[in-house]
């Protein structure tokens, strides 16, 4: 499974790739400063996980231009959260 983390801090990159890893997923982590090739990268994923608070509207606009009713949509920025949203991503739960 394919999935975009759009938004979040720097230090949040790690813990996706760990995830990543564990849950055996493409992980493509988004942010503001790492935004280079976010259009094939959203295009490509099966699921997109947006963190709100973390995520300009230009970007949120792009994930729901290209991933449509693939974009989940997370109100907290913690790692839990993120975790919680791939279970249930894993488990087939939306």
């Amino acid at each position: 499974m394919r999935l975009v983390v759009l938004g979040g801090h720097d230090r949040l990159k790690s813990k996706v790739e760990e995830m990543a890893k564990r849950y055996r997923l493409s992980v493509k982590f988004i942010n503001q400063e790492t935004q280079q090739n976010i259009d094939s990268a959203l295009a490509c994923a099966d699921w997109v996980i947006i963190f709100t608070s973390l995520s300009g509207h230009n970007m949120v606009k792009l994930a729901k231009k290209y991933a449509k009713d693939r974009c989940i949509f997370c109100n907290s920025h913690g790692v839990c959260s993120l975790e919680k949203k791939v279970k249930e991503l894993v488990n087939g739960v939306k």
